[in-house]
């Protein structure tokens, strides 16, 4: 009985100690953000390039240049990058430079695909930064939770953190049927100019949205600088020689 409620007592804590842990809270926040976001840029670019654009070359185009852009600029740079500046400031800074682009386009509202394209593209790099460190921000977490509890909790973190990515993956299957039917899309008025429009609107408004959302998750929620997550690495490096 006495071991029953120690355990009791210990997954109490635990669950506890999860829910008030700013830094889990914050990296599940962005993340669901950014799934939003990723996915539902994704989702219109099958409606923009073809229905406003007429163009599906330009959309395998963009879908290249994205994947590119991520092994040739986001891959070697993202871990010098987060090195040098950390890993919640780099990816803030790179979110609101990638709604920095869509904003652009938004009022620019190029007539060029292969110009849409490009800010694609851009929008890609911004959050391809953020991918490239996310679980290692995780450890991060994981880290500083040790830190605090003296516990490391690994496969507990892990397995909350991925939950969340389940529901944020849900939370989007959705989004964008929802937002064309906001602009009036359906297979009569598919092509239809107000329509279109609605649908560039739209596929540059998401990425905006939600790259600023990622960001300000980042910076009001996430606690983790460069200089506290070299605090943890020291302090933990510090009690492994005691």
């Amino acid at each position: 009985p006495v071991e029953a409620n120690n355990q009791k007592l210990d997954v109490g804590k635990m669950l506890k100690d999860l829910v008030t842990n700013r830094a889990l809270l914050g990296i599940i926040v962005a993340a669901i953000l950014l799934l939003l976001a990723q996915l539902g840029m994704n989702g219109m670019a099958g409606y923009v390039y073809p229905n406003y654009y007429g163009s599906s070359a330009a959309q395998s185009a963009a879908s290249l240049l994205g994947s590119v852009a991520m092994l040739v600029i986001c891959a070697p740079l993202a871990s010098k990058f987060a090195a040098k500046w950390g890993k919640k400031e780099m990816s803030s800074v790179s979110c609101i430079g990638g709604a920095i682009a869509f904003a652009v386009c938004l009022v620019v509202k190029p007539q060029n695909p292969y110009v849409y394209v490009g800010f694609s593209t851009l929008g890609m790099i911004a959050i391809g930064f953020f991918n490239m460190v996310i679980w290692a921000m995780i450890t991060d977490v994981i880290d500083d939770a040790e830190v605090k509890n003296g516990i490391r909790e690994d496969g507990t973190i892990y397995a909350v953190y991925s939950f969340a990515r389940k529901v944020g993956q849900a939370l989007s299957s959705g989004m964008v049927g929802a937002l064309l039917t906001i602009v009036g899309y359906s297979d009569a008025t598919a092509f239809d100019p107000e329509v279109t429009s609605g649908i560039f609107t739209m596929s540059c408004v998401i990425p905006i949205i939600g790259f600023v959302a990622v960001a300000l998750a980042l910076i009001f929620i996430y606690p983790l600088t460069k200089s506290r997550v070299e605090a943890n690495v020291a302090e933990l490096q510090s009690r492994l020689r005691k």
